[in-house]
């Protein structure tokens, strides 16, 4: 190829193959077959240089790296040849064997680790939500799912019973030529909506029984709650009546004697102001305890209740109705959570499949240590940083899958980066203010923002939307992942100074 279109060519890109040249690309070539029928397509190494360099330009849908295959002169320079990698190509490699990716991702933090750029001593944790490939007008109850798989149940019994007619037809050459390709093809898209719908219901049912087990966990803590309050104010109620009654008593036995005191008589108990206030105040917990009690009664029954439905979307099951970033609209999509160290490296992320950040951060760290022992880093952990959302009872009490100290922030983030933490009334919380009350919790706790935040401005600057649908979701993650901290290695790691590497055209197996 001739020098000047060489020059023309994005530098990264050739560090870049030099980068990937030390990656055994065994494990993106499991799923093809030994004996070289339908073997790799393209050569993997060239295939992952494309969705970095494209993840260095934001480009991370399948149609956008495949037309910049085609009009990119670096990846030209890359390729060379005519034939490039379709978006359908792309999309299959992103979406292969998630531990291939896995095992990508720890050979890629070894070499940023090797490089001198992962330091573990201090990391941060946090989330933010990330659209989904389907419409947010598909999110149904599991009644109307049901609805529709019996709809679409008939329509493919149907449709077979349309294609075992036209078998039964003597003209089998014209059923062949003009009537078993298409209809074979609706029977199999018929039978891919079926399969989705029927995980949709599965979904929406699984989350009807969790919001069931959630509502009767807190009407059995309501009447607990009002049961305290009830045995409080009839001991309190009982001390105070006492009380009266005894000082009516001495007063009378005081006349009695001639030795009237001064001042006026005490009030007989039932007379008594604050007597009567906690009289009714133990009247009003009797009525709410009763009230509390006869809808706990019902727990089994919940269910059927007036109240929210859960809902599950028929394009995308998995993806739930979350708060969009910073707006105040809603968006259909997954809560991603990610554990980056210090020089902003990613050491894991996940896609979790609650609709808030409570239950993320314990995995997330469990992550964050396999993902480390993969890649060799033996490095001592520090502290490690997480956001009020991420403070949960669950949280706090559970012992942490990670070496170092967490702190997790429990009230909001001004007030915790300007030390004016209140004293929460839970013991586990007042443990976590107080770790993060020192002057060292509020020295590294304000190290959280600048950590963390701008990894989700880089990774989410010009898409905010996964392109995938299902298992494959957490394989775009990881691609994603990757494709940053290569980023980070080309920029922040030593030169070799060695000369722009002469790229061959790969092999296509035939």
């Amino acid at each position: 190829m001739p020098e000047q279109v060489l020059r023309w060519a994005d530098p990264r890109i050739f560090r870049l193959v030099e980068l990937v040249e030390g990656l055994d690309v065994s494990v993106l070539e499991r799923r093809f077959r030994a004996d070289g029928g339908g073997g790799v397509p393209y050569d993997p190494r060239l295939m992952l240089v494309t969705v970095w360099w494209c993840g260095l330009h934001g480009m991370r849908g399948p149609q956008e790296m495949a037309r910049a295959c085609r009009e990119q002169v670096s990846l030209r320079v890359v390729w060379q040849r005519d034939q490039v990698p379709s978006a359908d190509a792309l999309r299959r490699f992103i979406g292969r064997d998630e531990q291939a990716w896995q095992q990508v991702s720890a050979w890629l933090l070894a070499c940023c680790d090797r490089a001198g750029l992962v330091d573990v001593s201090l990391t941060a944790t946090d989330s933010t939500p990330i659209g989904a490939p389907a419409a947010l007008s598909k999110t149904l109850s599991a009644a109307r799912i049901t609805v529709l798989i019996d709809e679409v149940g008939q329509e493919l019994a149907r449709l077979r019973a349309r294609l075992a007619a036209a078998a039964d037809d003597g003209d089998i050459t014209g059923f062949v030529e003009y009537g078993c390709g298409p209809l074979r093809r609706a029977e199999q898209l018929l039978l891919v909506r079926l399969d989705r719908l029927r995980q949709a219901e599965a979904v929406a049912r699984e989350r009807a029984a969790q919001q069931h087990d959630r509502e009767h966990t807190a009407d059995l803590a309501r009447v607990r709650r009002w049961q305290h309050a009830v045995d409080k104010h009839t001991t309190d109620l009982a001390a105070m009546t006492a009380r009266q009654a005894q000082a009516v008593a001495v007063y009378q036995e005081k006349v009695t004697t001639g030795r009237k005191p001064r001042g006026p008589a005490p009030r007989p108990p039932e007379q008594h102001p604050h007597i009567r206030a906690k009289t009714v105040a133990l009247d009003r917990a009797r009525t709410r305890l009763a009230t509390a009690t006869a809808t706990a009664r019902t727990g089994p029954q919940a269910a059927a209740r007036d109240g929210p439905v859960a809902q599950a979307n028929t394009t995308d099951p998995h993806s739930r109705i979350l708060k969009g970033k910073n707006t105040v609209r809603w968006v259909l999509g997954r809560l991603f959570t990610i554990t980056v160290a210090v020089g902003q490296i990613i050491l894991a992320g996940l896609l979790s499949p609650a609709g808030n950040d409570y239950d993320g951060l314990l995995p997330n760290l469990a992550a964050t240590t396999q993902n480390c022992q993969q890649a060799g880093i033996s490095q001592p952990f520090g502290h490690h940083l997480a956001d009020a959302g991420f403070a949960s009872p669950h949280t706090l009490t559970s012992p942490t899958p990670i070496e170092g100290t967490l702190l997790v922030c429990v009230t909001n983030e001004h007030d915790q980066t300007h030390g004016r933490t209140p004293t929460p009334h839970a013991e586990h919380r007042r443990d976590m203010a107080a770790r993060l009350a020192t002057a060292e919790g509020q020295a590294l706790y304000r190290r959280r923002t600048p950590m963390v935040e701008p990894v989700f401005a880089h990774l989410f600057r010009t898409d905010r939307r996964l392109h995938t649908r299902g298992p494959t979701q957490h394989t775009e993650i990881l691609a994603m992942i990757t494709a940053y901290n290569a980023a980070k290695y080309l920029k922040y790691a030593p030169r070799k100074g060695v000369p722009t590497p002469r790229i061959h055209p790969p092999e296509r197996d035939t």
